[in-house]
């Protein structure tokens, strides 16, 4: 097996954690490990809608925080959902910088648009529903550029080296079809999801949560593993991944019909077709149940 010593930050995944990650490690060497070429093979890139952040007169992160917890049906964190919402706006804004081609008003504003759970227009949307492909070319640009970073893509992740005291000391992985191992004194996980387990998925097929089940191996707490990212206006035309239909387009006013012709959410939710995900995606379920 080849071995290199790498004297900085090791980074695993290249999706927008793993290269914001990267970019905040600054001055600090990072090598950036990635199976996909930069830009394929993560969920970043496919998101569509924007990113919510109060950014707009009238919004507050307080507001926004209170429009998750209550999404979250008792089951949402309220310290992170703070920080989430406080950090959003500086998030979006550097992203822009980076740049990001974010719409704006005719006032340069940042152009907002309502979606599911919120109660007030908050998605900082691209091109309409282009967000994550844009956020993601943007911060590829970023990282290429920058000196600190050096990016091995066509890397696989196999497998966590730990010390004698159990602490992780580096990673396996499969390059050009040979094994290496690859020792740093600092090593982040940035792998993504569990998508690709599923029989149909709205995520590229290759998250298959290898970085999560090497992390449980190596004795890491695994925190609400339950949570996965869904779609519930995935298209069921016997593709996997599942095309979507836009969540901006229920924002802008789209209806969801049954055979019938009858819109049936509001007897599901007073937000009707604005209801959180999971609502949505259970009176989906029942009406097609129902024939």
């Amino acid at each position: 097996m080849d071995r290199i010593h790498h004297d900085g930050v090791l980074i695993v995944g290249a999706g927008l954690a793993g290269l914001s990650a990267a970019l905040s490690a600054a001055p600090r060497k990072v090598l950036l490990l990635t199976g996909a070429p930069l830009n394929q093979g993560c969920s970043s890139a496919w998101a569509q809608g924007g990113m919510a952040a109060a950014l707009s007169v009238g919004d507050t992160p307080e507001l926004h925080a209170a429009d998750t917890i209550a999404a979250g049906a008792g089951l949402v964190d309220p310290v992170m959902a703070a920080l989430l919402a406080r950090e959003g706006p500086a998030a979006v804004r550097r992203l822009a910088e980076l740049g990001a081609p974010f719409d704006r008003t005719a006032e340069g504003g940042f152009a907002q648009s309502l979606e599911a759970a919120h109660s007030r227009p908050r998605i900082a949307r691209v091109k309409g529903d282009q967000a994550g492909r844009e956020i993601m070319e943007a911060v590829v640009r970023a990282v290429l550029s920058s000196r600190h970073v050096e990016v091995r893509a066509g890397a696989r992740l196999r497998g966590l080296l730990q010390d004698a005291e159990g602490r992780i000391s580096g990673v396996v992985v499969v390059q050009n079809g040979r094994p290496l191992e690859i020792t740093a004194p600092a090593v982040l996980l940035a792998t993504g999801g569990i998508g690709g387990l599923y029989g149909v998925t709205t995520t590229p097929a290759e998250l298959q949560g290898e970085g999560l089940a090497l992390a449980a191996l190596a004795g890491a707490m695994i925190g609400d593993p339950e949570f996965v990212q869904f779609h519930p206006t995935a298209i069921d035309i016997g593709r996997d991944p599942a095309p979507l239909a836009t969540e901006a387009l229920r924002g802008e006013g789209a209806k969801l019909i049954n055979t019938s012709g009858h819109a049936f959410m509001a007897g599901y939710h007073a937000d009707a077709e604005l209801a959180p995900r999971d609502v949505v995606a259970r009176a989906i379920h029942a009406e097609i149940a129902a024939g």
